[in-house]
Parts: structure tokens; sequence; C-alpha cells
């Protein structure tokens, strides 16, 4: 009886989420609450849905830059409109980005609480943590969800976050870094199913996080020798 009860808790969790199948409250669990509102809006919904805003695409200009890039499929320059398309199911989420007449498309699964991306040859194992200044509500263990209220028992808080002075930020990129949100950290890289050193990919950074009630993003990836691979950021209209 009591392993039913552990196995239906993470069940209980999600539906209180709202997303039963949504991949980021599977791996973020109970913390999903604490994500800003356009983050969950965007994280916790089902099915095919497009966002539009804009972005700023850098990339390196090295031969060895260029190469990785056309490798991984990675952006060409660019400064305006972008479309982000998301498919999401119960098996993982389809991202289709468009900068202009460029395109990079990725596909994304949870497992054990990493979040998947495979690029391309390459495939990506990333740990989501909650990163810049989380609302006051967290203090007290609830969360606005909608119409609902969620209240956490658990204290959810990373250590490295609990451990950091005000304003710090976990896997920091940029400006903007104290605004609430997600910190993607790389742990795994695999390329054609071999593995990689971790240590090849430390410059590579990615946020996720909500100012002045607008969703930002910010990813930057570069190489030892080679350089700067990628750097795009921006926004998008999330509206629920």
């Amino acid at each position: 009886m009591r392993n039913q009860a552990v196995k239906q808790a993470p069940e209980r969790d999600a539906v209180r989420l709202g997303a039963r199948e949504g991949l980021y409250p599977r791996a973020l669990g109970v913390r999903f609450v604490y994500l800003p509102r356009t983050l969950r809006l965007l994280h916790g919904q089902g099915g095919r849905r497009t966002y539009r805003g804009e972005a700023q695409v850098e990339r390196g200009r090295g031969l060895c830059s260029r190469l990785f890039a056309r490798i991984v499929r990675l952006p060409k320059a660019h400064a305006g409109p972008i479309e982000v398309e998301i498919d999401a199911n119960a098996r993982g989420e389809t991202w289709t980005r468009r900068f202009g007449k460029s395109a990079m498309r990725s596909r994304l699964v949870e497992r054990d609480g990493l979040v998947f991306e495979r690029l391309g040859p390459m495939r990506f194992a990333f740990a989501l943590d909650l990163a810049g200044e989380l609302p006051d509500a967290a203090a007290s263990g609830v969360m606005s969800l909608g119409s609902a209220q969620v209240t956490v028992s658990s204290a959810v808080m990373p250590a490295q976050l609990a451990d950091e002075p005000a304003g710090a930020t976990h896997g920091e990129v940029g400006p903007g870094a104290a605004d609430p949100g997600l910190s993607w950290r790389l742990v795994r890289v695999r390329a054609l199913g071999l593995p990689l050193p971790s240590g090849w990919f430390a410059g590579v950074r990615a946020r996720e996080f909500e100012r002045d009630g607008r969703y930002h993003f910010d990813v930057a990836a570069q190489l030892p020798v080679v350089g700067l691979l990628v750097r795009y950021r921006g926004w998008l209209e999330v509206e629920g």
C-alpha cells in the first residue's frame, strides 16, 4: 500500500501543476510552480503551438566554427523576427526555431530528471535549475497557477541558489541574469552515440527568464580554441 502511495505522489503533483504529460513539469517536479508565469505557459501546455517575437543571432567567423555550426545545424546570423513552433506530446517535444530564412530544429525528451536535446548528430543532456530572483511567494510555499493556488510543503530551492548572494545566478548568461527563470546546465554530450569530454563544452550557457511580463531567452555556445559558435537571444510573446 505504501509503495502504491509513493508511486501516485508524482502523478498527483502533475495534476496539481495542470500538465500531467509535460516534459518540463516532469523534469522540474514541484519546482515547476516557482517559474514565472510566461515560462509556465510556454512549458506547461501540450499540442502544437507557435510563438513569435524578435531575436538576434551572432555566429563565429572562424573556419572550424562555421564547420561545426553547419554539422550541428545552428542558425545563421540574424537580427529581426523569430518564430518558434513547439510540438509537444507525452513522448517529448520538437522545437523548430525560424530566424528569417534560417531554421534550427531539435528534439527534446526527459529522462531521470534531465532534458536531452538532439541537434543533428549531437545529443546534449541538461539539468534544469531555478535561477535569478525567485518570487516572494516562494518563501511561503504558495504559488498561483491560473485560477488555482498550489501549496508546496517540501523544500525545493536548489542548494547552489540558497548559498549564493542576492542577485547571483548559476549559469549566468549576460545582462538580465537576476531575472527569474531557468538555467540550463550541461552535464553530458554525445556525438553519433559516442561520449565527448564535457570540458570541451564548458562554454555552453542557456537561460530562459521573464522580464516586464515577457518571455526571454539567451543561449551561447563556444568551444576551446574554436571560439564562439553561436549566441542567440531575444523574446517571444506568450499569452495565456
